[in-house]
């Protein structure tokens, strides 16, 4: 048996493990696009700040992935699934057969159409390079302009004023997808920011960015405001990463739909974590349950089930609401 894992978050290496468990003869193969060995991506904003060193960025739920035989191939995305032939193409001009197939590809950040003429102005704040050029960048900048709700935008505000730059943090509201933090969370944790120097604009969007001098950027809201910066950091929500399925008979809405099962309607192919939209059999809808231990939780469920556990995915609330990983962000943004 041969069990193909496309992606290299906490769904898939949770999968990889349950599968091999229930499955000690099979072949466990990973697949991922990202080229650093698997890491802790909710711990991003503590690179940028310094909080944290690249060294302990590895996720600990990996470290036993080459002695249980399970292989890791970095820089592979992946391309297009031909579901009849049990066959995953990647970019790199290869291919990889599968016997059962799990999508835990997570998600991408959604770029606002203001910040589509202005790429110079913004880098994206959702992987370890990108942490690693925020940091870069940062260290050079003395003005930043945070743009996204949510979490990640409370936290890239945070790491950002931590390390002494001017931020203003521009939060467009609740968060369309997944699971918001709950309002008394985040307005306390808003004036938490507040406190610590950071400017609050809230319940807006940017309408606009100017180029001033190659340099410094004025960036106009919605609501008719102008903040010059040096830099831009898109925080912003996550749409699942899966046009590589288009034409591959799986169906999606916007995620992968699975069953309760977490199978999609090809009996062989399975989703789980970010990239997951998934049937809630007690509210009888399907949802995606963004964060680090929903996606480690599904991923398990799902890599038994491709190893013939059968179980039935039930969410927990608690599951997903500030529980990502590290401590409280209430604790982290009073820091």
């Amino acid at each position: 048996m041969r069990y193909l894992i496309l992606g290299s978050g906490p769904a898939a290496i949770a999968a990889a493990k349950s599968a091999r468990n229930l499955d000690g003869k099979a072949e466990v193969l990973i697949a991922t696009e990202e080229h650093a060995a698997p890491y802790l991506r909710p711990c991003l904003p503590d690179l940028v700040s310094g909080e944290m060193e690249l060294s302990a960025f590895a996720d600990p739920q990996a470290k036993d992935l080459p002695g249980l035989r399970i292989e890791v191939r970095g820089g592979k995305r992946a391309r297009r699934v031909d579901a009849a032939k049990n066959r995953v193409a990647f970019s790199d001009g290869s291919e990889e057969t599968y016997n059962f197939l799990l999508v835990a590809t997570g998600g991408r950040p959604i770029l606002p159409l203001s910040l589509m003429g202005a790429p110079g102005s913004f880098l994206f704040l959702n992987s370890l390079g990108d942490a690693r050029r925020v940091r870069e960048r940062a260290m050079r900048s003395d003005t930043t302009v945070v743009y996204g709700p949510g979490y990640l935008g409370i936290e890239a505000a945070r790491a950002l004023r931590h390390i002494g730059l001017q931020v203003a943090w521009v939060n467009p509201g609740l968060p369309r997808f997944g699971n918001p933090i709950s309002g008394d969370v985040e307005a306390r944790v808003t004036e938490q920011l507040r406190g610590k120097g950071v400017k609050v604009v809230e319940g807006t969007e940017i309408a606009d960015v100017l180029d001033v001098d190659g340099r410094t950027y004025s960036v106009v809201t919605a609501g008719g405001e102008e903040i010059r910066c040096s830099l831009i950091v898109v925080a912003t929500e996550r749409l699942p990463n899966i046009g590589f399925l288009e034409g591959s008979g799986v169906k999606a809405g916007a995620g992968v739909l699975v069953d309760e099962y977490l199978r999609t309607n090809v009996s062989n192919i399975y989703a789980a974590g970010d990239c997951a939209e998934v049937y809630d059999i007690n509210r009888r809808e399907s949802r995606i349950n963004f964060g680090w231990r929903s996606a480690i939780k599904q991923g398990q469920l799902a890599g038994e089930n491709m190893a013939g556990g059968g179980k039935v995915y039930i969410r927990n609330t608690e599951d997903y609401f500030g529980l990502l990983y590290g401590s409280p962000l209430p604790d982290r943004a009073g820091s």
